[in-house]
């Protein structure tokens, strides 16, 4: 069959107009899709941006919250308490002098409290002497009780690090309203935060997982986020352990004063005496500001402040201390003392480190004393007008 010149032309056009209606589906096809990739990358861009700016929201409360709990040990004794998100027990208004001291509106706990010794036997027996009949003398040892927090978990309870994880971890949930977001679409939900502190020799590190999960309240898209670190440059641990060594010399030697910066290893300690005091439950306080001079939180200072409670004198142990004397004889004062009393204070209550400022008392006191019985026992009684050391001297009848 012969195809005549117009039906091939026909066909020709036929083939064109499909053609071109081929190519503009696959246009429209390639556009469409081109424009949906790039709406895709948009949103995700746009939720990128979105969950940065979380991020930052919640580093910050992170960075706050280190700084504010170190801050907060520093001001109380090495302690935060329960109430405050830390591990410490709360006291009452009524433990005031017992357990802490008011310090600007915050309760600072003892870090020094009394040597648990029975008087007369404190510190021992023969103080400062060995024994009895020595005449070697020592100032080293028990007179008062170390009550500083352990700087890590693994050396007790209530640690520095374990009450700086404590307070970040129930006060990072206050800290973030998450209200802001909101308004811009999104919902946050916040599940419970677990932090890990390191405590460096130059810096604290943080590393907190604090699991929040985002989600688009338009396009019910979600996100999640979890892992968060801070790292604050301040020598805490030096700080913590240059303290404590202060503390430990002012609880084994009775002769060391805690306020003299030779003894205190480039520290710089002041000490506010008798700042608390209650003569009815016979309680008094010092209170401790230690700093380095340089250390500095948020472009203040760093403290370190503790209360030191009132501990007893200690009297130098006499002798001779028996004596035998005929019946009837008077007995005056230099009779049983041979030598002069000396005492020593922990707390640096006196002039100087041989002679006590308080009063030597002898119970009973009427000089002179007639012995007209087989034995009169005498007390010898040093007090710093509060607490009181004392040894009983002997007299028999011959």
């Amino acid at each position: 069959m012969k195809i005549k010149k117009s039906q091939v032309t026909m066909l020709m056009i036929v083939g064109f107009v499909l053609f071109v209606i081929v190519s503009f589906v696959l246009y429209l096809s390639k556009t469409a899709v081109k424009k949906q990739s790039q709406q895709s990358i948009k949103k995700i861009q746009e939720t990128a941006i979105d969950t940065q700016f979380i991020k930052e929201f919640v580093q910050n409360c992170l960075d706050k919250l280190t700084k504010d709990a170190i801050v907060l040990l520093g001001k109380q004794g090495g302690y935060i308490y329960a109430s405050q998100g830390g591990t410490l027990v709360d006291y009452t208004d009524t433990d005031e002098g017992l357990f802490f001291v008011n310090y600007n509106e915050l309760k600072v706990a003892y870090n020094i409290m009394p040597a648990r010794s029975n008087i007369p036997d404190y510190p021992w027996h023969s103080f400062p002497y060995l024994t009895s009949a020595s005449n070697a003398q020592i100032f080293n040892g028990y007179f008062g009780e170390n009550k500083m927090p352990p700087l890590e978990k693994s050396e007790g309870p209530n640690s520095i690090q374990a009450q700086i994880e404590s307070f970040i971890d129930e006060n990072i949930a206050s800290c973030m309203d998450f209200n802001i977001f909101r308004h811009q679409g999104y919902d946050i939900i916040m599940e419970e935060p677990k932090t890990q502190v390191t405590i460096g020799t130059s810096d604290v590190n943080v590393k907190s997982r604090v699991p929040i999960k985002i989600s688009s309240i338009a396009t019910k898209e979600t996100s999640e986020i979890e892992d968060f670190s801070t790292k604050l440059n301040i020598g805490l641990r030096d700080m913590y352990l240059l303290t404590r060594n202060i503390i430990e010399n002012d609880v084994e030697n009775v002769r060391f004063n805690i306020s003299d910066p030779e003894n205190s290893d480039a520290l710089t300690v002041e000490v506010l005496k008798n700042f608390f005091s209650d003569e009815s439950r016979k309680i008094r306080a010092d209170l401790i500001i230690v700093s380095d001079g340089k250390t500095q939180i948020a472009g203040k200072l760093f403290e370190y402040v503790f209360a030191r409670r009132n501990r007893a004198p200690a009297l130098h142990y006499i002798r001779p201390n028996k004596f035998s004397f005929p019946a009837g004889y008077l007995i005056n004062r230099t009779d049983i003392l041979k030598n002069n009393l000396q005492a020593e204070d922990p707390d640096e209550d006196h002039y100087n480190l041989n002679i006590f400022i308080g009063e030597f008392n002898i119970i009973p006191a009427e000089f002179p004393k007639r012995l007209d019985v087989p034995q009169i026992k005498f007390r010898v009684e040093i007090n710093d007008d509060q607490l009181i050391d004392y040894q009983i001297i002997t007299v028999n009848r011959k």
